[in-house]
């Protein structure tokens, strides 16, 4: 089996837990802790755990919190081999998160944004069945990683979120599977409703449009069909990482050649599991935390397909 090359941000998270987050006042926090983060390092991570093999091409600092980091995501079995050093601080994001499980996210780029197409290792092309690109990068890097890969037949996965340019809509119809939050959604088509926003990205040239929608769930859109599976009923901690659980899950699901609707079925459901628990890439589950939510929910075919 090939690996599947990831292509993103690593950060160090800091989180910040307050009863309720108001803007011009003063905030006790009763709970701060550190996580490893960044789409990239949090998508890696969730593969990682599911069993499958996930290669790493991110840029991060020389200091100690890069080097932590990196130890961290190697014992959860990520291939950083690929991963760039640079001379800027390994990037930051401060999480704020309320009593209901939603955030407010600030980052510090840091090294992040060194992760420039010159600085890629190109040999992930001839080691990778699909490439996951998250568009928080240099957007320049991102154009190059996504065009190179699918002119060498790769599947190319993108998240768009972090985007801080104009839309690169000359990229979009090298793109497979896009996977949006609503507001990203909204953004990228100019659209104001989920169905007229994956429509219009298919109509650009993208097949698959993936769109995230929290405690609704999630939507997949194609040219030909479209379908929805409504979020589990489940005990939201944090929110913050449950979009790249969604990520690996799926890509996991494609790997293991599911159709589209269980592959979204078991998005969700990894998706569920990680909004459970405090954390980026801590918040993701292995395996066997994914299988035993399927039993308990009564999904015992979807169980029967995640058995390798």
């Amino acid at each position: 089996m090939k690996k599947i090359a990831v292509v993103g941000k690593v950060n160090i998270d800091t989180f910040i837990h307050v009863e309720k987050l108001e803007y011009g006042r003063n905030h006790l926090s009763k709970r701060v802790y550190t996580d490893v983060g960044g789409k990239g390092a949090n998508t890696a991570a969730a593969l990682a755990k599911l069993g499958f093999e996930a290669v790493l091409l991110a840029s991060v600092g020389s200091d100690s919190s890069g080097k932590s980091a990196l130890k961290r995501l190697e014992k959860l079995g990520v291939d950083t081999s690929l991963v760039n050093f640079s001379s800027s601080h390994t990037g930051r994001t401060f999480v704020v998160v309320d009593n209901q499980g939603q955030n407010t996210m600030f980052h510090a780029l840091g090294a992040n944004k060194d992760l420039l197409a010159e600085n890629v290792n190109w040999i992930f092309l001839e080691n990778s069945s699909i490439v996951f690109v998250q568009f928080g990068i240099p957007i320049e890097t991102a154009r190059e990683v996504v065009v190179m890969a699918k002119r060498n037949g790769k599947t190319v996965f993108v998240d768009p979120g972090g985007l801080e340019s104009e839309v690169p809509f000359d990229i979009l119809p090298f793109i497979d599977i896009i996977a949006p939050n609503e507001s990203e959604l909204f953004a990228l088509s100019g659209k104001d409703t989920v169905e007229k926003g994956a429509k219009s990205l298919i109509s650009r040239g993208i097949e698959t449009v993936l769109v995230k929608q929290g405690k609704k769930g999630a939507s997949l859109y194609t040219a030909k069909s479209s379908f929805h599976f409504n979020a589990y009923n489940v005990n939201v901690v944090d929110t913050t990482g449950a979009g790249d659980a969604f990520n690996g899950a799926f890509i996991a699901a494609m790997i293991l050649k599911m159709d589209p609707y269980d592959a979204l079925k078991l998005a969700v459901a990894s998706a569920s599991l990680a909004v459970q628990k405090k954390g980026t890439s801590s918040s993701s589950p292995v395996r066997e935390e994914l299988m035993g939510f399927l039993k308990e929910r009564g999904e015992d075919a979807l169980l029967k397909l995640l058995i390798m």
